[in-house]
C-alpha cells in the first residue's frame, strides 16, 4: 500500500492542510519558513515512536484554545490482495476496501482511529496494522563517510559508523571482519569490494566518470581513499563537500532499500543536495527516480534542477500567510508562474544563454502618445 493523501490540523505552522501525495515522488518547493520542514515533521509525528503532544500545536488553531495536541491523519490505497486479506483479518469488513484512513489524535495507540466511508473503528491491537504500513523515514542529515573507520565499530554496529558499514554492505560483505583477515579471502574481499562499490557509483554521479574508490587494510583500521584521472590517490576530507554528501546518501539508501518489500519505506529528505553543483543535483534527482520505482520519496527544495518537468503533477507549492501554511498543487498552471513566484526566479535572474540562437522580427507597433519632428516613435 501507498500513501495516497495527508490531513494535517492543528501543527505547528499549520491550521489545516490537506493535498494529494503522489505514488512515486513529491516535491514541495517554496520560500523559507512557509512550512515545508513541518509538514515533513508532520508525517513524522504519525509515527508510533514520536510524540504528538500540545507543543507541537499551532498557537493560532482552536485546538490550541482548547488544550488538544493537533491530528495527523494518512490515507491509504493501492492494497495488494495479501493487505487486503489480512486486514479483513483484523477489521471487519475490510477485506473488500480500495482505501482507508489512519488518524493519530496523541500520543497514545489508543489515540489512533482507522476510518473507511463514514465508518471509524478503534485500532485495537496495532501492531499487525502498522507492521503493513510504509515505514517514514525522515532524513535531515546524513551521516558523511570519514577517511578510516576501526574493526570494532563496524563489527559492533555503532551507529558512528552507519555510512562505512553500509558501503562495505552494498560492496558485498555482510561480515565486516572478513576484509581485515590477514588471508587472501580477506585481500580479495577488500579490492572486490572497492572495484564494486566504484562500478556503482560511476553509474550514478555523472560528474567524474574516472572516479574510483579504494579501501585499504592496515591492522584493524580500514581506509577509503578516492582517485580520479587528475590525482592520486586521497581521503575523503580532500573531496568537495557536495560529493561526500551524494556519496554517502547513495550508499545509505540503497543499503536500506537493497532487501526491502516494494513500498516498504516512505522516506522524506529536506533540502536534499543543498551543496551540489546544477549537474550533481540532476544526479541526484535521477538517482531519486530510481529509488521511487519501488518506495514513495517526499522532499523539499529550493533548486529548480531538482524539479522533474515532465511529473508537473508532482509539485506542491508551500506558502504561508496570516492563516499559517498552504499548499498549491497546481504549480505548473500559467507556465508555470506559482513556482517562479514561490523561489522568486524571473528571467533577468538567468545570465547564462545558449551558445545557438534564434532571431524572430516582430510587427513594428507604434506610440501614439509621443510624436517626434512630426513623426511616430518606436516603442521597439
Amino acid at each position: 500500500m501507498i500513501v495516497s493523501n495527508v490531513h494535517i490540523k492543528s501543527f505547528k505552522s499549520i491550521r489545516e492542510l490537506s493535498f494529494p501525495i503522489d505514488p512515486r515522488i513529491t516535491v514541495l518547493i517554496g520560500p523559507n519558513e512557509s512550512g515545508k520542514t513541518n509538514i515533513l515533521k508532520a508525517f513524522l509525528s504519525f509515527r508510533t515512536d514520536m510524540p504528538l503532544t500540545q507543543e507541537q500545536t499551532c498557537q493560532y488553531s482552536e485546538h490550541y484554545q482548547l488544550g488538544k495536541p493537533p491530528e495527523i491523519g494518512l490515507e491509504f490505497n493501492t492494497l495488494t490482495k495479501e493487505e487486503k486479506t489480512k486486514l479483513g483479518g483484523m477489521y471487519e469488513g475490510f477485506r473488500d476496501i480500495e482505501s482507508f484512513m489512519l488518524v493519530r489524535e496523541g500520543s497514545k495507540i489508543s489515540d489512533y482511529k482507522i476510518q473507511t466511508g463514514d465508518k471509524v473503528f478503534s485500532l485495537g491491537n496495532g501492531k499487525p496494522l502498522f507492521d503493513l504500513l510504509p515505514k517514514i523515514l525522515y532524513f535531515d542529515t546524513i551521516p558523511i563517510i570519514k577517511d578510516h573507520v576501526t574493526m570494532e565499530s563496524l563489527v559492533k554496529n555503532d551507529e558512528d559508523a552507519r555510512t562505512e558499514a553500509n558501503l562495505l554492505k552494498i560492496g558485498g560483505v555482510e561480515d565486516p571482519s572478513v576484509i581485515f583477515e590477514d588471508t587472501t579471502r580477506g585481500r580479495r574481499a577488500t579490492e572486490e569490494t572497492g572495484r564494486e562499490i566504484t562500478r556503482r557509483i560511476q553509474q550514478v554521479w555523472t560528474q567524474e566518470p574516472s572516479l574510483e574508490i579504494k579501501l585499504r587494510v592496515n591492522g584493524k583500521i580500514l581506509y577509503i581513499d578516492f582517485s580520479d584521472s587528475t590525482t592520486v590517490y586521497d581521503t575523503p576530507k580532500f573531496r568537495s563537500p557536495g560529493f561526500l554528501w551524494f556519496l554517502s546518501f547513495y550508499i545509505n539508501f540503497i543499503a536500506t532499500t537493497s532487501d526491502a518489500r516494494t513500498n516498504e519505506f516512505l522516506f522524506m529528505l529536506d533540502e536534499p543536495g543543498a551543496h551540489l553543483h546544477p549537474s550533481g543535483q540532476k544526479d541526484l534527482a535521477n538517482l531519486l527516480e530510481n529509488l521511487s520505482q519501488k518506495n514513495q520519496v517526499i522532499y523539499t527544495t529550493h533548486s529548480p534542477f531538482m524539479i522533474n518537468r515532465s511529473t508537473p503533477q508532482r509539485v506542491r507549492v508551500v506558502n504561508k500567510d496570516v492563516n499559517g501554511t498552504s499548499i498549491d498543487s497546481v504549480a505548473y498552471r500559467e507556465n508555470w508562474k506559482p513556482l517562479r513566484q514561490s523561489i522568486g526566479l524571473t528571467v533577468g535572474d538567468l545570465f547564462f544563454f545558449s551558445s545557438k540562437g534564434s532571431v524572430k522580427e516582430f510587427p513594428e507597433r507604434k506610440n501614439l502618445l509621443f510624436k517626434r519632428n512630426n513623426k511616430k516613435d518606436n516603442l521597439f
